[in-house]
């Protein structure tokens, strides 16, 4: 079964953070399945189901038909927002960080014992980094 979580993390063009991402499970779980440490549970393979609706559920658990199911030729990432098809995901997600590191944001005062934020971090996999600062 890892091997075709692979296989659609491959069609899709995706990373496996990012796959983890859109399932909405953390990044060492598809780690884990990959290492062999662990095997998909049930609520693993709904989320993957959730995330990818053209995917052929036979042929996730079973191996069985096709990869995707006849409604749908080409597979087409599927985000909370809507179906994204023909765009890199990995371009998507720094338009939006992008998009919303532009937005003013509301200052709050907050009492003496919270801590602030200095910076944020973000790490790309090809070993670049962006800071965000608070302003």
């Amino acid at each position: 079964m890892t091997d075709r979580i692979l296989e659609i993390i491959k069609v899709n063009g995706l990373t496996a953070a990012r796959f983890a991402e859109i399932i909405g499970v953390p990044r060492s779980s598809i780690s884990h399945l990959v290492s062999g440490r662990n095997k998909p549970s049930l609520e693993f393979l709904q989320k993957v189901l959730k995330g990818f609706p053209d995917i052929n559920p036979e042929w996730l658990y079973s191996g069985k038909g096709a990869m995707m199911t006849e409604k749908e030729e080409n597979p087409a990432v599927v985000r909370e927002s809507g179906i994204i098809s023909g765009e890199d995901p990995e371009n998507l997600a720094e338009k939006e960080v992008r998009k919303e590191a532009g937005k003013p944001r509301k200052k709050r005062e907050s009492p003496d014992n919270v801590k602030a934020i200095e910076k944020i971090v973000v790490f790309y996999t090809d070993q670049s980094f962006r800071e965000y600062l608070p302003e």
